[in-house]
């Protein structure tokens, strides 16, 4: 039986995956509602490097923030370390405008795009001045209170690329003026930290907000694009972070945007920060859901209260590797959309289950994964492979999927399962597209 934390946390998260069971027989994202999503950057280059992709995704959920922060890398008031000199915030503007050219092209491809002025009308400065300042109200905090209050029940997922006293500061000034809502907000609110960027979190978030759901990427998972990427990426995976392909995909005739990335030497030069919102792309592997599913943005386990990565033994150990090569694709074909019309560019396969994306079955009982309804919107050849997801499992041996690489398959529970163990079974659907595109779907199988 998966060893969970009885506590609101873990109920927080499981809420999700009762909605999906409801939505079962949808595409294969988990969950039919968009994410909301507020992105606090200390503006130093790995962030500026993440903030090319980020934009890229914006169709994908509700951005309803964009606020300047600090870090113990990056601050305005800093002199002492002149590699991590401040950069003016107008850095963001700059990325902003490039996107408004190729804004027109992108919404050919997906017309969930926000417009430029919408993503302008989210900036925000938030507490910049020193690392860990969370005493002074700022236009930033003040926004993240708006949003963590306001009538929308959906969930907002709080990154912070730099530190987290931005945040903080927010979630301080609901304590003070509304305690009221606390509860309201730890049903709402999610945060994802790339590290501990400054003394925040351990001096104030976790201490007066104990059931806040709360994740912590750590070296052993936001390293792997971070700046030591090429000591943590397997030798399959380096080449898409090389000067080869990222020049060709990226770097060059692929607009204005991307060619902001700012490399090293035309390679993959580092987006520590990307995992905070590669976690929350609707790609079909529910990884919003609960923290030890695992997805895009790496994989969790409880840490009394609050969360921590969690290592796939089979990536030795970091837990982004096992996907690097298709969110490499995914953002290959984004940055096509950026010049390309949509009939010259790939677009991703839409996985679709017949079969429930959760269910109970007995020991020894036969289960059916069946992704018969799935489509390609290119018309693309599709190909398939269902894997047991041991690490993310309670059930710690291999399962067996007959017929792997076909889209309708079964698979039977083991005998020696114990009751509450959850199994989790992952098909990738990718196409032979240019670059080729990869989706999931993620069943789960709850043992009675």
């Amino acid at each position: 039986m998966r060893i969970t934390i009885l506590t609101t946390l873990c109920s927080l998260f499981l809420l999700s995956s009762l909605h999906a069971a409801d939505d079962s027989n949808n595409e294969a994202t988990g969950s039919d509602q968009r994410l909301r999503v507020i992105a606090t950057t200390d503006g130093e280059i790995d962030d500026r490097c993440s903030m090319v992709r980020f934009l890229l995704y914006t169709n994908e959920w509700d951005v309803e923030g964009l606020v300047h922060s600090s870090s113990k890398f990056h601050w305005k008031g800093n002199a002492q370390h002149p590699e991590h000199d401040w950069e003016p915030m107008s850095w963001l503007d700059r990325q902003l405008d490039a996107y408004e050219q190729v804004y027109d092209k992108l919404k050919q491809h997906d017309s969930g795009y926000p417009t430029p002025d919408e993503l302008r009308s989210k900036v925000r400065v938030g507490n910049i001045g020193y690392v860990g300042e969370m005493e002074e109200v700022t236009p930033g905090s003040e926004l993240i209170v708006e949003v963590l209050l306001d009538e929308d029940p959906r969930e907002v997922w709080l990154q912070a690329w730099g530190g987290s006293n931005t945040i903080a500061r927010a979630l301080k000034t609901i304590q003070e003026k509304h305690p009221d809502r606390i509860a309201d907000v730890n049903k709402k609110a999610r945060v994802y930290l790339i590290a501990e960027q400054d003394d925040t979190l351990k001096k104030y978030i976790l201490k007066e907000w104990p059931e806040l759901p709360v994740l912590l990427s750590d070296w052993g998972s936001f390293g792997a694009i971070a700046y030591g990427w090429s000591k943590f990426q397997t030798n399959e995976s380096k080449p898409y972070f090389k000067k080869d392909w990222m020049t060709s995909h990226i770097l060059k005739d692929h607009g204005p945007l991307c060619s902001m990335y700012e490399a090293k030497e035309d390679r993959f030069r580092s987006e520590g920060d990307s995992p905070s919102y590669l976690h929350v792309v609707p790609n079909g592997l529910r990884s919003h859901e609960h923290p030890e599913y695992g997805g895009w943005g790496g994989r969790f386990n409880p840490r009394g209260g609050w969360w921590r990565t969690k290592e796939d033994k089979d990536t030795k150990p970091h837990s982004v590797v096992r996907w690097s090569i298709d969110f490499q694709q995914d953002w290959a074909a984004r940055a096509d959309w950026c010049v390309k019309d949509y009939a010259d560019a790939n677009h991703a396969p839409q996985p679709k289950l017949k079969s429930p994306a959760d269910v109970k079955a007995k020991s020894g009982a036969k289960v059916d994964l069946d992704l018969a309804g799935t489509e390609d919107p290119d018309g693309d050849q599709l190909s398939y492979d269902w894997f047991y997801y041991l690490e993310a499992s309670d059930y710690d041996q291999e399962v067996d999927v007959a017929g792997a690489d076909q889209p309708t398959t079964s698979i039977e529970v083991p005998g020696d399962a114990k009751s509450g163990d959850e199994l989790h079974f992952v098909c990738r659907v990718t196409d032979d597209g240019e670059p080729a595109l990869t989706r999931y779907a993620r069943v789960i199988v709850t043992v009675e």
